[in-house]
């Protein structure tokens, strides 16, 4: 009884260890763009394969760091509640966009996903790639998804968004705060939000926090439906 408590805290501590030692590093500059949960992933990854711990063990008391990202998620709300005047001036931009950005991450994924010939189950699993993990896997179990795959496609789409959004609107030279908290936010969550943050862009993150709120509610409402149109269309159209 005593060990597994140990354990559990054991590995729950060397998760926060291994993620701020990470985030030191990423302060030089070799390793400045590379962000703090990738690296801390590839060297826990490292860890389990040299030492030859079994990652249900290792889970066991890392899973309660998953815990965290619901209060996480809510802390955001507090530059939301700074900037709700800027979300009252703009809100018809503000909802079209919703509207338009859960639409289309929708819609190309499924298109994509026929498109390369990908089985339904994955196309399915990946849906709702764009909102954040504790919602997005509930939608996946909900509409027949593999949790576990749509968790790593919310992963990988938040560190490319945090990554790369930023650099894309630079790119095509928008720089209005609303249109990149909506962009970065309904497209990359949590993860996109937190790099705006990193920046003190407070009030691209209090737009931001509004969008992954509300696309995630959005796709939960409207994969179901899509799903069920697919199949009430599919065999009319032979596919």
């Amino acid at each position: 009884m005593f060990n597994d408590i140990f354990l559990k805290f054991l590995y729950f501590s060397l998760t926060f260890a291994i993620f701020y030692l990470c985030k030191f590093f990423c302060r030089f500059r070799l390793l400045k763009k590379l962000p703090p949960i990738v690296s801390s992933a590839v060297l826990i990854i490292l860890l389990l394969k040299f030492f030859n711990i079994d990652f249900s063990k290792y889970n066991s008391g890392a899973k309660y760091v998953t815990y965290l990202l619901g209060p996480a998620t809510i802390a955001l709300a507090y530059p939301l509640i700074k900037n709700k005047e800027v979300l009252l001036e703009n809100k018809r931009a503000i909802w079209f966009g919703f509207i338009f950005a859960t639409f289309i991450a929708l819609v190309s994924t499924a298109f994509l996903g026929k498109f390369f010939h990908t089985k339904l189950s994955l196309i399915i699993s990946l849906l709702p790639k764009s909102v954040t993990t504790p919602i997005a896997v509930e939608i996946s179990k909900t509409i027949g998804g593999i949790p576990e795959l749509t968790a790593c496609a919310v992963i990988i789409t938040g560190i490319i968004g945090g990554l790369c959004a930023r650099r894309l609107l630079k790119l095509f030279k928008i720089d209005n705060d609303i249109a990149i908290g909506l962009s970065v936010g309904a497209a990359s969550h949590v993860m996109g939000t937190s790099s705006l943050a990193e920046r003190k862009q407070f009030k691209q993150v209090a737009i931001s926090t509004v969008a992954l709120t509300i696309v995630a509610i959005f796709t939960a409402l409207f994969t179901p439906l899509l799903i069920k149109l697919y199949h009430y269309l599919a065999p009319m159209l032979g596919i």
